[in-house]
């Protein structure tokens, strides 16, 4: 079971918070490519300062160079977006319907691996496959700037509820599965040995 981007529940859920605060910012706001440009540039200032802080105080061998290379990467994406919004804004449904076709299909690979663990059926699927059409419709952009915001704001919804729900499913999904693993080897090897002590005592007081 492919459990890629769902190994914290914390994560799906900060995500999905995160998508549907800027869903709804794009449904409900004026000039909401330019406010999410700005929601998103916030994000990732505020990312890349904590990211840099913890980097620089860490004592993991390894780790701090990357950590403060990335975080100081997120601050400068984040100044940048601040300082020239009206430029990024255009671009912004496009960049939110490639984020919602990677991110759903991700959402759907690991929803279809957890239905024969967990069961549910088409309607569990169905939020995620809506946020993945709903990101192929925003990156070919058919209609006016104004319908595009309000489907792109719809889509991140639909992508957020499911992904809440992804982080109670797809946890339960894996305890599932380390439970299996672990009864078809350690808990059955640990019986067999068993067994096979039982059978050399019986084998031991026979002979006596």
């Amino acid at each position: 079971m492919i459990t890629f981007g769902y190994k914290s529940k914390f994560s799906s859920i900060l995500r999905a918070v995160a998508a549907i605060g800027i869903g709804l910012v794009m449904i409900l706001a004026t000039d909401a490519s330019i406010k999410v440009v700005k929601i998103i540039a916030a994000f990732l200032i505020v990312a890349g300062v904590i990211s840099l802080m913890y980097g620089l105080i860490s004592k993991k061998s390894g780790s701090p160079g990357l950590m403060v290379t990335n975080a100081v990467v997120d601050v400068v994406l984040g100044v940048l977006l601040f300082l020239f919004p009206t430029q990024v804004a255009g671009l912004i449904v496009y960049l939110i319907g490639v984020a919602l076709i990677l991110l759903g299909a991700l959402q759907l690979i690991v929803l279809i691996g957890s239905l024969s663990l967990i069961g549910g059926g088409f309607s569990t699927l169905l939020l995620s496959i809506c946020a993945l059409v709903g990101g192929i419709v925003l990156v070919f952009n058919p209609f006016t700037l104004k319908v595009m915001s309000v489907l792109a704001g719809i889509a991140l919804i639909f992508y957020g509820v499911q992904e809440l729900i992804s982080a109670w499913r797809v946890p339960k999904a894996v305890k599932i599965v380390e439970v299996r693993k672990l009864d078809t080897s350690g808990i059955g090897e640990a019986k067999e040995v068993e067994y096979e002590r039982e059978d050399y005592a019986d084998s031991d007081e026979e002979d006596e």
